[in-house]
Order: structure tokens, then C-alpha cells, then sequence
């Protein structure tokens, strides 16, 4: 199910599947993580419970599988779906159980591990 919103001048329809990614920035010692909602073939929407990073920030996503949550051992098991993407907007979400929407668009993807 494609999901698109009638007043967005989105170029590609966004594909509703939530999982949790971790991400860094050049700006953070840390990487944090957040709960992806929708993604696209040219970026992804992403809500946070803290601060979201600047407009224009760089990041590295790393997917996380459901199992790497539970052991952390399993995350070095398996190979990882990475993309680097850019901040292009961030709102409050008042009406949310997350306090803050980033839609990110997609600089380049990272080849998965073997």
C-alpha cells in the first residue's frame, strides 16, 4: 500500500513500513535512534522523542533488524542496510506520540556488509 498525502508536492509516492534506524551525524560523538514511518525510493520520514538534528545535517543510517534491539550481538551477525541522507525539513508533531517529524533525502546508499 502506497501512501500519498493530496496537498504534498512530493515527486514519489511513500511506502508506510516502521522500523528503528540508528543514526549519526559529523556533529555527534553519538549515534542516536528513531522509529522510521514511510520511506521512497528518493528519502525517508523520520519521528523523534528529542531534538532532531539541523536542517542540512549529513547523516549515516544503519536499519536496525528488530533482533539487534534484543541482543546486540545479532546487529554484528548479519549484514546491514545503510544510506547516508540529508535534513531537508523538521516540524513539531504536537498532536504525535513523538514529538518531532525529519524528512530526510537520500545522498547515496552504503553497499551492505558481507
Amino acid at each position: 500500500m502506497r501512501v500519498r498525502n493530496k496537498g504534498d508536492n512530493r515527486e514519489k509516492n511513500r511506502i508506510p513500513q516502521e522500523a528503528i534506524i540508528r543514526f549519526c551525524t559529523g556533529e555527534q560523538e553519538e549515534c542516536r535512534l528513531a522509529r522510521m514511518i514511510n520511506y521512497s525510493s528518493t528519502g525517508m520520514y523520520l519521528e523523534l522523542n528529542y531534538p532532531p538534528p539541523k536542517l542540512g545535517a549529513n547523516l549515516l543510517i544503519e536499519v536496525l533488524e528488530e533482533d539487534a534491539l534484543l541482543d546486540p550481538l545479532v546487529e554484528y551477525q548479519n549484514p546491514k542496510t545503510c544510506y547516508y541522507a540529508k535534513v531537508v525539513w523538521k516540524k513539531n508533531l504536537p498532536d504525535s506520540n513523538a514529538e518531532f517529524g525529519v524528512g530526510l533525502r537520500y545522498l547515496s546508499s552504503v553497499p551492505q556488509e558481507s
